[in-house]
């Protein structure tokens, strides 16, 4: 399955909740969303205007075994992607993807899973975290 962020008509907005303490930056992002079996992905849109010494941390977790999480960094010519890490956790999983130093750029994730399954919820998270600096801009709904 061919796994892609939509340029027009197909990405949320993520909306992030600043929190800095004691000079540790913190933004995090929480989505409950569904996957339906008509359309088996979900994309979200970021970009980051400037980041400097910060960690990202990017995790889906659902009941369905075969719910993934790729990240997409845009490039001029090419696109890098990340591909998670999936654990179970009892009767949950968990699929996560951490960057230790999380360069600038427009970023797209793709929550998605390759069957024709279900209806399925899953909750998406997404921190960036550390003593560095960040300038972040979520993309607006298309």
């Amino acid at each position: 399955m061919l796994i892609y962020c939509q340029v027009n008509g197909g990405s949320e907005r993520l909306v992030f909740i600043q929190n800095e303490q004691n000079g540790i930056v913190r933004l995090q992002s929480f989505v409950h969303g569904k996957i339906y079996p008509e359309k088996n992905i979900q994309n979200y849109e970021f970009t980051l205007n400037q980041s400097e010494n910060v960690l990202g941390i990017f995790q889906v977790d659902s009941t369905d075994s075969d719910l993934r999480v790729r990240l997409i960094k845009r490039g001029f010519l090419f696109d890098s992607k990340r591909e998670c890490t999936n654990t179970n956790l009892g009767n949950t999983y968990s699929c996560k993807i951490e960057i230790p130093l999380l360069e600038k750029g427009r970023y797209c994730l793709a929550v998605y899973r390759n069957t024709d399954a279900n209806e399925t919820d899953f909750n998406l998270f997404v921190g960036i975290f550390g003593k560095g600096y960040v300038n972040i801009k979520a993309a607006a709904n298309h």
